[in-house]
């Protein structure tokens, strides 16, 4: 439910409230208006998106961007490091290290909340990897619509599509992500403070 601009719901249990995205020239969308309807990059490009058989993610979207996930030499069990690489919306190629356990899900790339995601399903994640209905590939979709290196609160996203999902049991679904996502973030950081503590 949205209230004066805030976003409240699903990882409004945990007692976060979430702030109306603006920007640019999608200025007053919705990130769930710019999730169906926005578009970056240039949609009429032709461009060949290529594809990494042994890679962690691989995927491209219609508008010529990529993005690409594979486990870093340096990353460790305790602390894993995705190496992101691909095109940007703009034709540009990137490459980039995403410290995984330094993802904030309020205010990340799609890069980087691919690549928890994939250490997550990878690690066999129990939510993640449950057999429960999903709006197909949620983060890799947004692709299409975001900036490769735009950041964007992902549980504000979440929240609002599962708030206009036409199935009770993708919204559950959408929810339930949030909802994971936000918690291991906020475990992260309370164990940090103990840590500094």
């Amino acid at each position: 439910m949205a209230m004066g601009g805030i976003t409240l719901g699903g990882a409004g249990r945990f007692g976060y409230q979430t702030q109306q995205y603006t920007s640019g020239k999608t200025s007053g969308m919705s990130l769930r208006d710019r999730y169906y309807f926005g578009s970056v990059g240039d949609w009429s490009s032709g461009k060949t998106i290529h594809v990494y058989r042994d890679a962690l993610y691989t995927t491209g979207g219609g508008n010529g961007q990529e993005l690409h996930l594979n486990y870093a030499e340096s990353s460790t069990a305790e602390n894993p490091v995705i190496k992101a690489w691909g095109v940007d919306s703009k034709g540009k190629e990137y490459e980039e290290l995403i410290y995984v356990n330094q993802v904030d899900p309020r205010n990340a790339t799609i890069a980087e909340m691919k690549a928890l995601e994939a250490h997550l399903k990878k690690q066999g994640d129990s939510v993640l990897t449950a057999q429960i209905p999903r709006v197909g590939n949620f983060i890799g979709r947004a692709l299409s619509a975001f900036d490769v290196h735009e950041k964007i609160n992902f549980i504000q996203l979440f929240n609002e599509v599962a708030d206009k999902a036409m199935e009770p049991d993708n919204a559950a679904g959408l929810r339930l992500d949030a909802d994971r996502f936000l918690y291991l973030w906020m475990s992260k950081e309370k164990e940090l403070m103990e840590e500094l503590s």
